[in-house]
């Protein structure tokens, strides 16, 4: 059976404006998921910095395992890098001599939660304990003062980050995931970055991945022809030993740790 159907002008332009606005939301979730950059939910949560030069940033999370940390840090050192690794407080618990070689090969150090929770499904309290174990372990038995706070799971609303900002932290995001924690292949976490890299980009690798591991050679490798200087999250951010030194703990923290010890 055959239908006629008649489309009027009012009809077509209907029509026209529905494939336009699909097209610029293809668009907008084209840019975002080829990026990974997804507006921040407040100004003091930092995904990647607006600059003209060709830096970015290297990061790694730290939770599980230290199987594959060494194998990054050799990596790292062929090629004469430093890099940022976000670790947990119970990671450093325990593996406390790879964090020692961590500092010690140069590389800077985030605050990843004492335990890695759901910091979402916290109270403000509970937030509190997690951001300030990790930090208290950092200072006493490593003496070190971490500058950038990156939440578990990347999941955080306001208390998170107005508990980090109160302890004196940056709260450091990634706009460029690599997936290499689900071992999605070699070649795949390769191509992700390549197609993903942006000028002031943070990317985002596991030190529990293999497959991350030996992609990363092949990561710096492409940076570099691409005349990308790679960098830890402070010097992408311009902060210098000074500025490090300049930030303190507010009282209210210190108050609060001498409660959780």
């Amino acid at each position: 059976m055959f239908y006629n159907v008649t489309l009027t002008s009012k009809t077509v332009k209907k029509i026209v404006i529905v494939i336009i606005v699909l097209a610029a939301l293809w668009f907008i979730l084209s840019y975002q998921i080829l990026h990974g950059v997804f507006s921040p939910g407040k100004e003091n949560s930092i995904y990647r910095i607006d600059t003209e030069n060709n830096i970015i940033a290297l990061t790694f999370d730290v939770v599980w395992t230290d199987e594959y940390t060494r194998d990054i840090l050799r990596t790292l050192d062929r090629y004469d890098l430093k890099a940022t690794f976000f670790v947990t407080g119970k990671w450093m618990e325990k593996y406390p001599e790879m964090t020692e070689e961590i500092l010690k090969n140069g590389h800077e150090i985030g605050n990843h939660s004492y335990s890695h929770a759901h910091m979402k499904e916290l109270d403000e309290e509970e937030i509190q304990e997690e951001i300030m174990k990790a930090d208290q372990l950092l200072r006493e038995k490593f003496d070190y003062r971490a500058l950038f706070f990156r939440p578990p799971f990347g999941e955080y609303d306001e208390r998170i980050l107005n508990v980090a900002e109160e302890a004196g932290y940056y709260t450091v995001l990634w706009s460029i995931e690599t997936g290499d924690w689900l071992n999605p292949g070699v070649d795949k976490i390769i191509d992700r970055v390549v197609k993903r890299t942006h000028k002031g980009g943070i990317i985002l690798l596991h030190n529990c991945s293999p497959q991350g591991v030996k992609a990363l050679p092949m990561i710096i490798h492409s940076l570099k022809l691409r005349k990308f200087k790679i960098v830890p999250v402070s010097q992408l951010l311009g902060l210098t030993e000074k500025h490090k030194e300049t930030i303190s703990q507010p009282d209210s923290m210190l108050r609060f740790e001498e409660n959780i010890q």
